[in-house]
C-alpha cells in the first residue's frame, strides 16, 4: 500500500496528491486495506483540497468494500510534517492524516485528539 501511495504521490509532482484510506478500527489502531486516490482539486504544489463528490465517492466506495475512511492521504514537496492548513483541518476530521514527502521520500501520520499526535505507522495491507 504504501509503495503504491508513494507511486501515486511521484506521478502527480509536481502538484500534491490525496487520497482516502479505507479500512477499519480495532482497539484504537487504523487497519487501512485499500486507498481511493483522488484529484486535488486545489491543483496546487503546496496545498490540497478535495471536491465533495469525490469526497462523496471515496465514502460510497468504503461502503461498498464494507469499510470505513480511516485516514486520509497527501504527499508534500518537503518534509512530511503538517502545515498550518493540514492542522486546521486535521481538526475538522479527526482521523489519522498520513503525508508522505516527494523530497525525502519518508511518511509521518498524525491525528489531532484535544490535541495534535504523531501516531506509528504499523500496519498497512495490500
Amino acid at each position: 500500500m504504501l509503495n503504491r501511495l508513494a507511486q501515486f504521490a511521484r506521478d502527480a509532482l509536481p502538484l500534491e496528491s490525496c487520497a482516502l484510506l479505507l479500512g477499519e478500527e480495532k482497539h484504537c489502531n487504523s487497519n487501512v486495506f485499500d486507498s481511493v486516490l483522488l484529484r486535488n482539486y486545489d491543483e496546487s504544489k503546496f496545498s490540497f483540497s478535495i471536491h465533495p463528490s469525490d469526497l462523496f465517492f471515496g465514502y460510497q466506495q468504503a461502503k461498498k468494500s464494507g469499510l470505513e475512511v480511516v485516514g486520509i492521504f497527501h504527499s508534500h514537496p518537503s518534509l512530511p510534517l503538517p502545515s498550518e492548513k493540514d492542522k486546521k483541518f486535521m481538526q475538522l476530521n479527526p482521523i489519522v492524516w498520513l503525508t508522505y514527502s516527494t523530497w525525502s521520500n519518508e511518511y509521518s501520520a498524525f491525528l489531532y485528539s484535544d490535541r495534535l499526535m504523531q501516531v506509528q505507522i504499523s500496519q498497512i495491507k495490500d
